[in-house]
């Protein structure tokens, strides 16, 4: 039998089923036949309604509660655990509900039976893991359970630390990881987030060690207390960020909440600095060392066609000693902020915004069919236009300075740039640094001029 006929045979069979719904809570042939071509069909987000009926009718029937939610339990860990919950119905939720109400409902034998309960209160720990923080107390006891029942399960050592690194918990996080290694041997998974948790907590000695296992060459950075890798290539790192409000010119809804997308140096397989600055209201910034999670989340495709990989943010190790201030501008000329960054002091960096938002979607989390809005392209962009003869242009960006420049130099250049190009140009932070009061306000007015003078051109006024 071809590939084709054996998968026109299972949508075949699917549809039967579906003919045959009602019968899933009180057949268990067929609701076990149900779970089995859920398998085989890949456990899609089709399959999902049949499976919240399956684990809400046969709570009395632990292997079947148990099969069904450990299915929704691998749909909801589809999505990157740096992902906002955006509802709390959804499979990691369902599953949660079903486990405990099959563990409420198990006898005092069953109930001490790690084989039997052990399995159900880790799996349970796992669904609400995938639930997000709020359910973080839950998710712990959940484990801890487990493990009392069977402190010899690694696995559960393994999941439960997987709970401790993404709650920022790292030495609870490596000490699980320790036991799990001790039960399960030097298995990949669990060696990698021992040396992200060693890297988090300082153990930079342990951390170059555990790379070194794993087939990284890794060596200790005495000078900085961190293990180091060479000659990693650049890496991109996604992290939750918040537009202003305040923005009128936005392509973008006010307070939208998306990810912003930055490059790394890595130093490490799992941490490194950050080398682009982030725009909305984000956690890291340039400059900030930072430490993110070893599976990626997903990919994206720069301007040269290349496929790079995106990871997770999971800390802030140190931030950054760089002056890190946003400057917004009118061009009144195409391409007039070009060359600014050569006319300003050594060291200094430039950046300046290309409005580009992941955006967090209901209906994206939950699978179900939709469109966007026009303003958002499928990839997750906003669409620049081009430029309106005779119009000015917006710029947002930041200025990156380092902690040695001295200000009053840095003053003087960057005023006489500024001079020297068709822009209208405010810096407001240079002027809050150097203390000089007046001239602040007089740049955060300028601001709102700049920003009143885009608004009424992007209305037509």
């Amino acid at each position: 039998m071809s590939d084709g006929e054996a998968t026109e045979d299972l949508e075949s069979a699917w549809t039967a089923l579906l003919a045959n719904q009602n019968r899933l809570g009180s057949d268990r042939k067929l609701a076990n036949l149900a779970l089995g071509l859920i398998q085989q069909m890949g456990n899609g987000v089709a399959h999902r309604d049949v499976l919240h009926a399956l684990a809400e009718a046969w709570t009395p029937d632990w292997r079947l509660t148990l099969t069904a939610s450990s299915l929704l339990v691998e749909q909801a860990g589809r999505r990157g655990m740096d992902e906002p919950t955006l509802t709390d119905d959804g499979p990691a939720s369902w599953a949660a509900a079903a486990l405990q109400r099959s563990l409420d409902a198990l006898s005092d034998a069953e109930r001490a039976n790690a084989d039997l309960a052990g399995n159900m209160y880790a799996m349970l720990g796992n669904a609400l893991r995938l639930c997000g923080p709020g359910r973080d107390a839950e998710a712990q006891e959940a484990f801890t359970r487990a493990i009392e029942l069977d402190p010899e399960r690694g696995e559960w050592w393994y999941d439960a630390g997987l709970l401790d690194k993404w709650r920022g918990r790292f030495d609870d996080g490596y000490a699980a990881n320790e036991q799990a290694r001790m039960r399960m041997g030097p298995q990949r998974p669990v060696l990698w987030n021992l040396a992200i948790c060693a890297t988090a907590l300082g153990k930079a000695e342990e951390a170059a060690e555990i790379w070194e296992e794993i087939g990284v060459p890794a060596r200790l950075d005495r000078s900085r207390g961190m293990p180091y890798v060479a000659g990693l290539p650049p890496m991109l790192l996604r992290v939750l960020s918040r537009t202003s409000p305040a923005d009128g010119t936005s392509s973008l809804p006010d307070k939208t909440v998306g990810f912003e997308l930055v490059w790394i140096a890595p130093l490490s397989p799992c941490h490194g600095v950050v080398q682009s600055p982030t725009f909305g209201d984000a956690p890291i910034d340039y400059g900030d060392l930072v430490l993110w999670d070893g599976a990626p989340v997903a990919a994206h495709r720069t301007s040269a066609g290349d496929t790079v990989p995106v990871f997770p943010l999971l800390e802030v190790l140190r931030p950054g000693s760089e002056r890190r201030w946003s400057f917004v501008a009118l061009e009144t000329e195409p391409g007039a902020r070009e060359g600014l960054e050569d006319a300003l002091p050594e060291g200094t960096r430039v950046f300046v915004q290309d409005e580009r938002v992941g955006h967090h979607c209901a209906a994206c989390e939950a699978g179900d069919p939709h469109e966007h809005e026009e303003a958002v392209s499928g990839a997750g962009t906003v669409p620049a236009s081009g430029p309106v003869p005779g119009s000015v242009s917006l710029v947002r960006g930041k200025v990156i300075v380092q902690p040695t420049q001295d200000l009053e130099a840095f003053r003087d250049a960057w005023e006489a740039a500024a001079r020297a190009r068709p822009l209208s140009v405010s810096l407001p932070a240079l002027y809050e640094e150097l203390g000089d009061s007046k001239r602040a306000g007089q740049e955060h007015q300028a601001w709102r001029g700049i920003e009143g003078k885009a608004i009424r051109q992007k209305a037509g006024v």
